[in-house]
């Protein structure tokens, strides 16, 4: 019973899709086959040819401005990012220790200076592995590891008998010189 229900509904679709076939093949022969016709173009005229040439050339002029506009856009969208100064605390390259000089004198046995509350004279270890490496009338420069950094006393802050004003603040980093070698180490450094 199965196998020839089967076989009935297959005898069913053979006999519609050879129906669809013929009725396809009549309409088919209905419709009559045009021809397009064969149209023959002739060349633009010169005036005709610069006009589309100054076309083409407003429309890549107008697609440039829109690119420039787009990059514009782009850009102020970006969060630019401000990066203090190398050295300075919070800098992403090298920083140097933070120091202080407090005192620069000159005596008998030569120039000595107070940097990091330390007495010291020119050649002196200090703490963090700096050396100092000369010491002048107004500044001392002290070599560090990642480079050099000159500090200063504030001479118009000075007044006879006092070694300090006493409102002035810490002698400031007035120049530091980094080795190009350790601004590279710390760039290299994830």
């Amino acid at each position: 019973m199965k196998y020839a229900a089967l076989c009935l509904n297959t005898l069913a679709l053979i006999l519609l899709a050879w129906g669809l076939y013929g009725i396809a093949g009549l309409v088919g022969a209905r419709l009559p086959s045009s021809r397009l016709p064969a149209v023959e173009l002739r060349p633009l005229p010169d005036k005709a040819l610069a006009d589309q040439k100054q076309v083409n050339s407003t429309l890549d002029t107008l697609a440039q401005f829109a690119d420039r506009q787009a990059f514009a856009r782009e850009a102020n969208e970006m969060t630019l990012l401000a990066v203090p100064p190398l050295g300075t605390p919070g800098a992403g390259g090298p920083s140097m220790p933070r120091r202080e000089v407090t005192l620069l004198a000159r005596t008998s046995d030569g120039e000595i200076a107070v940097v990091d509350g330390r007495l010291v004279r020119k050649g002196a270890r200090l703490a963090d592995g700096g050396r100092l490496s000369r010491l002048t009338e107004d500044s001392v420069v002290v070599t560090e590891k990642q480079g050099r950094q000159t500090l200063s006393l504030p001479l118009e802050q000075l007044r006879v008998g006092t070694l300090r004003a006493p409102n002035a603040g810490p002698a400031n980093a007035i120049d530091q010189h980094f080795k190009p070698e350790a601004v590279l180490a710390t760039e290299m450094k994830p």
